[in-house]
């Protein structure tokens, strides 16, 4: 399994003040997460996210089946 997590700079005048995350997504394989990163127009996880210059996301590997 693989967990698509989105990672947001808090900015405050273009330096970076704190950070915070949040699991949006579970997927069976790397490409289905990558795919509903990719694509958020598409339907994908983070459809209400416009991806800004303080906005990152990450798929990572969970060890769950």
């Amino acid at each position: 399994m693989y967990a698509l997590i989105i990672v947001i700079g808090v900015m405050s005048s273009a330096i970076p003040v704190g950070v915070t995350s949040q699991t949006v997504g579970k997927f069976e394989s790397l490409d289905k997460c990558k795919a509903a990163a990719s694509e958020p127009q598409a339907g994908g996880a983070v459809l209400d996210l416009n991806l800004s210059r303080a906005v990152y996301w990450y798929c990572v590997h969970t060890g769950e089946k």
